[in-house]
């Protein structure tokens, strides 16, 4: 459940009551204020709270705080047309924009924690790599601020704002950066890393795998259920091919590093594919209409291009499978 906390102008209590007199509010209260405005406390259920906060967004002299509400005492009746109601195939039960919004922001902020993160979960990588210890690098995954600015980029993309599109590509390729100069200066001055184990050769499964890891992640985020995200960032694994590209490009294993480059521009790409479909079929749009249609035109755009660098992934795994038939990684070619 939500509870949504309006503060209205004197003029729009009357419009705003009719606006909220409807079944989808579970109950409410208003008060008024010092300075002759309205607080109007409307208690209504997640799927029915993005509804409103749509429609509220059209009105002019309102601003909407949002609590989440862990429980009521008694608990609230269901409306018995709610207890018949069927599934909806292709609806989502998502969180409001406006939480999105809160939600994403903080993770692809260019902070000093951010920078930090990606400085220890490089090094976190690096140590398990190098000892081959998978619990290692597991562990380098879940602290890894990845995927944080691609979920991002693809909610900024849904919803054609450009500011958080910005702030997202800064962040990315900032933390992308880091991550890079570390591992190939750790690959020139470890000596020989041709030891450690290798990315297999990408295939198909690699593009299933990153497009199925950017659907669930999406669906937990516009759900709530930000924990869910921890298992994600395990399978998608964008740090460890990363990290295995920049220790194999210092180490002059060149063929085998733009194989790990490889599969994890794959990841960011179908994680932003994914990203887009899953955000636009959950109705993730503008509140005005003018700003829907910019926001389709740059959905496309942006849908756009990420396909076409998925088709030239797939190209690139046709290449790599016609001139290495069976072929298995050499060191340092």
């Amino acid at each position: 459940m939500r509870l949504l906390e309006i503060v209205i102008e004197k003029e729009a209590k009357e419009a705003t009551e009719t606006l909220l007199d409807s079944d989808e509010v579970i109950e409410k209260w208003i008060s008024e204020t010092v300075e002759g405005g309205y607080i109007v406390k409307v208690l209504t259920r997640d799927e029915h709270a993005r509804e409103l906060l749509a429609s509220l967004e059209k009105r002019p002299h309102c601003r909407v705080i949002i609590h989440p509400v862990e429980g009521t005492l008694p608990k609230p009746d269901m409306p018995e047309k709610e207890e018949e109601a069927k599934i909806k195939i292709g609806k989502f039960i998502a969180i409001s924009k406006e939480e999105l919004y809160s939600d994403i922001d903080e993770p692809v902020k260019l902070s000093l924690n951010f920078i930090l993160m990606i400085i220890l979960s490089t090094f976190v990588a690096g140590i398990g790599i190098l000892k081959d210890n998978v619990a290692i690098i597991i562990g380098a995954m879940v602290i890894a601020p990845f995927l944080g600015p691609n979920m991002s980029m693809a909610f900024g993309t849904t919803l054609g704002d450009w500011p958080v599109i910005k702030k997202s590509i800064i962040t990315g390729i900032v933390g992308t950066l880091i991550a890079l100069v570390i591992s190939v200066l750790w690959g020139m001055l470890a000596g020989d890393v041709g030891y450690i184990t290798m990315d297999p050769n990408i295939a198909y499964d690699d593009i299933v795998l990153a497009l199925v890891c950017g659907f669930a992640g999406v669906i937990s985020a516009i759900s709530g259920q930000g924990s869910t995200l921890v298992g994600v960032m395990v399978a998608a694994a964008l740090l460890p091919p990363l990290m295995r590209a920049g220790l194999l490009l210092g180490g002059t294993y060149y063929r085998d590093a733009f194989n790990s480059f490889l599969i994890f521009s794959t990841n960011i790409i179908c994680l932003n594919i994914a990203g887009i479909i899953t955000f636009y079929f959950a109705g993730i749009r503008p509140g005005r209409w003018w700003e829907k249609e910019k926001a389709k035109k740059k959905t496309r755009y942006a849908f756009l291009i990420w396909s076409l660098a998925l088709v030239l992934i797939i190209l690139t795994i046709l290449l790599i499978r016609k001139f290495e038939p069976g072929m298995e990684t050499v060191p340092g070619k």
